[in-house]
């Protein structure tokens, strides 16, 4: 018997043999022809891709049809066409040259500090693999599968996993990979067991081999005993009767019965339907510059549409979307690069937005549209006074009187917050509330790095980014406060959320909603329901 710990992707149990998916690189010999045949041999194969991708979409369930959709823009995306064409001019054949601007554009993907667009690297190199397939003669096979199996992996891409034979695919074992990954929130959408970052070791597993996959603990076991069988199995009974239906449909209440909404942060409808499934209550942060990953700035009307799509994934309860939030490390190829030697206190969020009118409006027309067609609230990020918070709200009084002028219906009384991510924010928490604020949404990432004045980039900084010191709990207790008085809701969207113990302390401050990642849910929600508000001071967690 052999372990295996990794990371808990998509909770569950899984026992059964092993389907071997490894994702190697080629060794065919390629013949190079000229640049401009190169370049016409690519477009034909990306065409041929995109076709594929298309028909992937229609197989796909009707929450991951937008990954499949992403992957076909991804290979319209400039900044990578570009970077394949000047592979091709260099000399390199076609397919090669897709290779390599995959990893680059992969690369800077994952460099990013949003989690979510940050796993958007996994889509790249799946998208553009494809490409190399069709190119090599080569095109993708879906899986075979003779028996139901655990599939091992050193990563899998959204494609591997549609079109299956229902009930082959028992769960998912990667040697790499990310909880926000797509395949990830497939796996969840399907109710699959998935256990990632296992470590190289794990492809040395045979196919046939029996594994118990215990996606409960993180835990890849080999050969398992029948002792061990009957366990596993106990302990997974007990689990799923704890966080099934029944705890996902009851209301998040401390031990002494205070109240506390759990909502989920989400970047597209995929992962709001796949959270809306889980349990929460509804968005408490979209992302809403997902949208200009691919490169390009959307229309009005398509971000109405997505908009409008998210809200449908949610089932009518409520979405709170953050305006673009670009600047620091959050960039688009299809906007002006923020200058300054320290982004981090440069143009980003609402400063940014507001050097970008065009792009604001834009952004705020389809809002105050799309808020006419469901509940649908918005905030502006990186907010630090009350003349910034004027600034923004004079923007969507223009935003108003253009819609007012084209006779397009819109909701006038849109809910707008904003977001305590500066000190200074939350010392002018009043004040702010008292300018038409219509509730605050804590963003603790970027809090504790202002209060600490800790990179929370850097790796050397770590010790010095406090997430629990007291000065941030208190810069927490004064919005809270501050909110209280002036009658309005406030949460907490940043990573803290998601931690249990921090979450426990923030509903201590004063939160009453928490919002964050669908993996958390149960974890969190099991933690606040020891908690003893009443007990003054009481840390018996």
């Amino acid at each position: 018997m052999r372990t295996f710990n990794g990371v808990i992707a998509s909770r569950g149990l899984a026992i059964g043999p092993v389907l071997r998916l490894e994702h190697s690189a080629r060794s065919m010999t390629r013949v190079v022809k000229e640049p401009h045949k190169e370049q016409a041999r690519f477009e034909r194969a990306a065409a041929r891709a995109k076709e594929e991708l298309g028909a992937l979409q229609l197989q796909a369930n009707e929450a991951d049809k937008d990954i499949f959709l992403f992957q076909q823009v991804l290979l319209d995306d400039h900044s990578l066409l570009e970077e394949i064409e000047s592979h091709i001019l260099a000399g390199l054949g076609a397919a090669e040259a897709v290779e390599r601007a995959a990893l680059v554009v992969s690369r800077r993907l994952a460099s990013v500090e949003d989690p979510y667009i940050r796993e958007r690297s996994t889509d790249v190199l799946d998208a553009c693999h494809r490409v190399a397939d069709i190119l090599d003669g080569q095109p993708r096979r879906a899986l075979t599968f003779t028996e139901p199996s655990v599939l091992v992996a050193d990563e899998v891409y959204p494609s591997d996993l549609v079109g299956l034979e229902p009930g082959m695919l028992m769960g998912l074992a990667t040697v790499g990979g990310s909880a926000q990954s797509h395949a990830s929130i497939i796996a969840r959408t399907m109710g699959l067991p998935a256990v990632i970052q296992l470590g190289k070791e794990l492809m040395e597993l045979q196919n046939g081999q029996t594994v118990a996959l215990d996606a409960s603990n993180g835990q890849l076991i080999l050969e398992p005993g029948p002792q061990l069988l009957h366990q596993l199995e106990e302990r997974h009974r007990s689990f799923v009767t704890m966080s099934g239906p029944d705890l996902m449909g009851r209301p998040c209440l401390t031990a002494d019965g205070t109240r506390i909404h759990i909502l989920a942060n989400c970047t597209a409808p995929a992962d709001i339907a796949t959270a809306m499934a889980l349990g929460a209550e509804g968005v408490g942060l979209l992302r809403s510059e997902f949208l200009l990953l691919p490169g390009t700035i959307p229309t009005e009307d398509e971000q109405y549409d997505f908009y409008c799509n998210c809200m449908h994934a949610a089932g009518g309860r409520p979405v709170t979307v953050r305006t673009y939030d670009i600047g620091a490390d959050k960039l688009s190829s299809a906007l002006p690069m923020p200058t300054g030697d320290n982004p981090a206190l440069g143009l980003r969020g609402l400063r940014f937005a507001m050097a970008q009118p065009q792009l604001l409006q834009d952004q705020l027309c389809a809002l105050l549209r799309a808020a006419a067609r469901g509940p649908l609230k918005v905030m502006f990020p990186m907010v630090g006074s009350v003349q910034e918070w004027d600034m923004a709200m004079a923007e969507v009084e223009k935003a108003k009187e253009i819609l007012r002028r084209r006779g397009t219906p819109f909701r006038e009384d849109l809910p707008f917050g904003c977001m305590i991510e500066i000190p200074s924010a939350a010392l002018t928490a009043g004040d702010i509330a008292a300018h038409g604020c219509a509730f605050f949404s804590i963003g603790t990432n970027d809090l504790v790095q202002y209060t600490c004045a800790a990179d929370r980039m850097e790796p050397g900084m770590e010790p010095y980014y406090q997430q629990d010191c007291t000065a941030v709990r208190m810069l927490i207790r004064m919005t809270c406060e501050a909110a209280d008085k002036a009658g309005i809701p406030v949460s907490v969207c940043g990573l803290t959320a998601e931690d249990p113990a921090l979450a426990c302390s923030h509903v201590r401050c004063g939160v009453r909603s928490l919002s964050m990642s669908a993996q958390s849910f149960i974890p969190v929600r099991d933690r606040l329901g020891r908690l003893n508000l009443s007990a003054a001071g009481r840390f018996d967690l």
